[in-house]
């Protein structure tokens, strides 16, 4: 009876099932058209209104249930829950505890609660709830990845790794367990784990392509440790040891999809490839598939690394003596793997001609050619129509401009980009400023971003987590650009738009931005300060900023590099480079360490953006703090991991927010490397 309340409710629900928010959301209003005292149908707005990411209504209609019958658990569940994400921390606690008061036994209430004291960062509370909530409902997921969460967070890293593999047996095709697996292993001491797990965990991980890899790598490189220095010792004995490597599963799809940032394994890869290299010159039997696929794997991790490993004028001989074979004829998948382990395979399309029509019945062989010749071939076509707005004069950025066009940076492959896991902006904010939160009833309107210096599009992807949200991407390098644009295409999104231009011009985008993330851009800027005036000129009052710069402090090793660097007038080519990381290896320049760890030494684009940028400022927190008060700025929190804010905390107890930049100033001081990657913080216009 289309004229009965409860018929339109129950077909809500139906939509709800189906997808359809937006119909279930006009059939609930009906209900409540005609009976204003139904308290379901408020409940069900409220949810919905929730999923569709309109806050402050959400709040408005749940409350209005706890008005019309105030005895409802539900009713305080979901009004917790949409507090939660307004980022009203407390009081979302508070009516989540109501409902547990009600409803005792509801093992989603005590999840829940677990949820929003963790955002509270009353992680050992978080931790007792949650596991109130697997006690009352034992294979419940959600209660296992949050309880995994929290014991990550917590430290207690093989702990949570159970967890998460509990949650994969219960139902392997739940997508966020293998991001918050992946996330796991790149933050814990994975030393911490058995091994056996870690390689159980690996195995499962690397072969997704839903991830970001290179979380994965730490672990992988603790599970190899021993094995990579046996296999270095037994080259250094003349032993040919491919074999060993080339039947390893684990270890060929690492090669394929994780830069390896590790000197031994470098020096390891670097000897293979040599080996395998010189061998294919002097003896011309049929290759093994094993070995195939092993020098192919190789030849995709040197195309991601842009071939930053140094090779000798002998070897380089024996590459064009392959380079020639190909040429007169003699083209197979070994010959063409051997060349794209020391170059990039597209550019030898005119070269050999039969490269064009080259077919293979090896679908790894087929990769590579998507990877090496097809890919960049895709983003030569899209960089035609990529949009420039205003023109790039200022001498510094064109000097950038033309750093970033060698090379995409930074190349990368996969990442866990998923278009369902929409949350709204405040939430993803206060969870990286947490402790501290803020507070907006405007969450649920339609976002205006912008990413001033997007790069490949890595960044983009994370932003499009932004709920009801609408990105412009800029970027002065095209090859950048088109690199974004062809993933972005990958992954089907559609709220983003390109634009080649410079930070200095944005005001000729007449558009105000509720959000701006700019990070590790205003520091490569002749003037840093004018840069971000130009973005705080297109900011709206109640927007936020999102800052990444260097810190002088955590530089220490790479200004010493720089300084050699200038003295000795090194170019930033490639072959200099290479010249430049071997001196580094050698320890020819000093003792740098936190060089040959940093993340960013082990591809060329990298590299040069590390030490032969062409214009770098650093800033110490007291200058941050300048930096900020000068144009009005509040200063909201550093994005850093746990260890470092429990550190601090134990430190300056008083300052329960982590915001006092005076205190900041003073623990860099005492722990020089905190900021090694970069100060990254929030900001808003006070």
């Amino acid at each position: 009876d289309p004229k009965n309340p409860i018929f339109h409710l129950n077909l809500a629900n139906f939509l709800i099932g189906i997808g359809n928010l937006n119909g279930a959301e006009s059939s609930t209003r009906k209900a409540i058209e005609l009976k204003p005292d139904f308290v379901n149908a408020y409940i069900n707005l409220g949810n919905i209104l929730l999923k569709l990411g309109k806050l402050k209504e959400a709040e408005i209609y749940t409350r209005k249930a706890i008005t019309i019958n105030p005895k409802i658990s539900n009713s305080y569940l979901n009004l917790g829950a949409i507090l939660r994400d307004i980022g009203k921390l407390k009081e979302a606690e508070v009516y989540t505890r109501k409902a547990i008061e009600l409803k005792p036994d509801d093992s989603n209430a005590y999840v829940n609660l677990g949820n929003i004291l963790k955002d509270q960062d009353n992680l050992k509370e978080a931790e007792i709830y949650t596991r109130k909530g697997i006690e009352l409902k034992p294979n419940f997921m959600e209660s296992y990845i949050n309880l995994g969460n929290i014991l990550r967070d917590l430290g207690k890293s093989e702990s949570s790794l159970d967890c998460y593999l509990k949650v994969i047996e219960i139902n392997p095709q739940n997508k966020k367990i293998y991001q918050s697996a992946s996330y796991l292993l790149g933050k814990a001491n994975t030393s911490e784990i058995k091994k056996s797990k870690l390689e159980k965990i690996l195995t499962i991980l690397i072969e997704r392509k839903d991830i970001d890899h290179k979380e994965l790598f730490n672990g992988f490189n603790y599970l190899y440790k021993d094995k990579i220095s046996k296999y270095i010792r037994d080259l250094e004995k003349d032993c040919f040891i491919i074999n060993s490597i080339s039947e390893d599963k684990l270890f060929i799809e690492a090669l394929k999809k994780i830069i390896f940032r590790d000197t031994n394994l470098e020096l390891l890869l670097t000897k293979l490839r040599k080996n395998i290299c010189t061998y294919r010159v002097e003896n011309f039997e049929k290759v093994n598939a094993f070995d195939l696929n092993f020098t192919i794997a190789l030849a995709e991790q040197c195309f991601l690394n842009e071939f930053v490993y140094e090779f000798s004028l002998d070897e380089e001989n024996s590459v064009k003596e392959i380079i020639k074979r190909c040429i007169d004829g003699g083209i197979d998948e070994m010959n063409l793997a051997i060349i794209a382990c020391y170059f990039p395979l597209n550019k030898f399309i005119n070269e050999i001609p039969l490269l064009n029509e080259f077919k293979s019945e090896n679908l790894n062989f087929n990769e590579l050619l998507k990877l090496q010749i097809m890919e960049p071939n895709i983003e030569i076509e899209l960089s035609r129509n990529i949009k420039k707005i205003g023109s790039i004069n200022d001498l510094v950025s064109k000097k950038v401009k033309s750093q970033y066009e060698s090379n995409p940076y930074p190349r990368w492959r996969y990442c866990n980009f998923s278009e369902s896991q929409k949350i709204s902006f405040i939430q993803i904010i206060n969870y990286e400023i947490s402790p501290n939160s803020i507070s907006l009833d405007s969450s649920d309107k339609k976002l205006k971003v912008l990413i001033a210096g997007c790069g490949t599009g890595y960044q983009i992807l994370n932003a499009s987590k932004y709920n009801n949200a609408e990105i412009i991407a800029i970027d002065l390098s095209l090859s950048s650009l088109s690199y974004a644009q062809r993933k972005i295409q990958e992954f089907g999104i559609r709220n983003v738009e390109l634009i080649q231009m410079d930070i200095l011009e944005i005001s000729l985008l007449n558009i105000n931005f509720d959000i701006i993330e700019c990070g590790g851009v205003l520091h490569h800027m002749k003037e840093p300060l004018e840069g971000l005036k130009a973005l705080l000129g297109v900011l709206k009052d109640d927007g936020f900023l999102k800052l990444g710069l260097y810190s002088e402090l955590a530089r220490k090793d790479v200004i010493i590099a720089r300084e050699y660097i200038a003295r000795n007038k090194i170019k930033s080519k490639n072959n200099d480079i290479r010249d430049f990381r071997k001196k580094i290896f050698s320890d020819e320049i000093g003792d740098l360490k936190s060089l040959k760890r940093s993340p960013d030494f082990f591809s060329l684009s990298e590299c040069r953006d590390l030490c032969f940028h062409a214009q770098e400022h650093r800033f110490t927190i007291n200058q941050l703090k300048e930096f900020l008060n000068s144009n009005n700025l509040e200063f909201l929190g550093f994005l850093i991991n746990n260890t470092v804010k429990a550190i601090y905390k134990n430190e300056f107890p008083e300052d329960i927010s982590l915001t006092n930049l005076y205190n900041w100033s003073k623990f860099e001081e005492k722990y020089t490397n905190t900021f090694q990657g970069m100060y990254q913080f929030w900001v808003s216009k006070k």
